[in-house]
């Protein structure tokens, strides 16, 4: 959410814009091994839930990365609980076993979209975590990913048959397991996609057009897109046709649980910027790895250009927001 507030005692405006909200989620898929490398049980993919302390984890552990340990799914946990997933629920309802060690390369596939089909650009990445033989034997029932061992949980679900029921997979002493997982994330536009809306300024009925204007993040290594909800993004403010302007400075507001989203404030002193204010700018980098070529941009471009004089401060408060699939 975007507002302008233009500090003068007989001018106030207000702006209100929203940034488009990502979606997380991914899958799994089971197979169990022996020694000589005999599979002895492969099933079908089936889908997790993305738990609302996995949500809240992503205020500050943005990166999704299954092959890093400063990422919020770096452990597989597997169980014998059976409850139906609930996304209020913190972890397994039975721990048994964890794992962070992967089995094989990463696996990277994305797409920009496609404006005309209603296509949102996404990125996925697809990795195994293994269980050595022995490690986890029982009859297990549930799994789960999730930042330390058994703790700081990102999702929960119960193993599935071909149907979508819950099934058991029985693990013998002989048998290893491994997990093949790939976690999704979606913008809910294409790349270069524009929508446009229509706001309220002083009483004024004022357009916009807002695009996704980068897709370097779809590359990234991690999927983090950057600041999703860690920390502040940043943003630049300029006229039709002239250079993006830095704030004076921004904050980012305490986070509460269950909010899912952050908003930041950026503020322009007097004279910092003067002019026709017609274009924001914001770059959510991954801040573990701070370039453009990783962020992704947003661009939001006033029908109306709104004047701007040296007396004026600029006060730019937006939100973004993110859930699951």
């Amino acid at each position: 959410m975007y507002q302008i507030k233009k500090i003068l005692p007989d001018i106030k405006r207000n702006l209100a814009i929203d940034l488009p909200c990502f979606s997380v989620g991914c899958f799994f898929r089971a197979e169990k091994y022996k020694a000589d490398g005999t599979i002895t049980y492969q099933g079908p993919w089936f889908s997790n839930t993305v738990l609302n302390v996995g949500l809240d984890g992503l205020r500050l552990d943005y990166n999704l990365a299954l092959s890093r340990d400063d990422s919020l799914i770096y452990y597989l946990n597997v169980g014998t609980g059976t409850s139906e997933p609930t996304i209020s629920q913190t972890g397994l309802d039975n721990f048994l076993a964890s794992t962070g060690s992967n089995y094989e390369g990463l696996t990277e596939n994305s797409s920009v979209g496609d404006e005309a089909a209603g296509d949102p650009a996404w990125t996925s990445l697809q990795q195994t975590k293994s269980f050595s033989i022995g490690s986890c034997t029982g009859n297990l029932t549930e799994l789960g990913l999730s930042r330390s061992s058994n703790s700081s949980y990102f999702n929960r679900q119960l193993f599935r048959d071909e149907l979508g029921d819950p099934t058991v997979i029985p693990v013998q002493d002989d048998e290893g397991l491994r997990i093949t997982i790939k976690v999704i994330l979606y913008a809910p536009m294409a790349i270069n996609e524009t929508s446009t809306g229509t706001i309220t300024i002083d009483g004024t009925s004022v357009g916009y057009t807002i695009e996704q204007w980068n897709g370097g993040w779809l590359t990234d290594e991690r999927i983090a897109p950057g600041c999703i909800g860690q920390g502040s993004a940043d943003v630049y403010i300029a006229t039709a046709d002239g250079g993006w302007i830095s704030p004076s400075s921004r904050s980012v507001n305490t986070y509460s649980s269950g909010d899912y989203y952050r908003e930041e404030v950026a503020i322009w002193d007097p004279g910092t910027f003067v002019g026709d204010w017609k274009r924001i700018r914001t770059d959510m980098k991954n801040t573990r790895s701070p370039s453009n070529s990783s962020g992704m941009l947003f661009l939001i471009t006033l029908d109306t250009a709104q004047t701007v004089v040296d007396t004026e401060e600029v006060t730019l408060t937006f939100r973004r927001s993110w859930g699951r699939v």
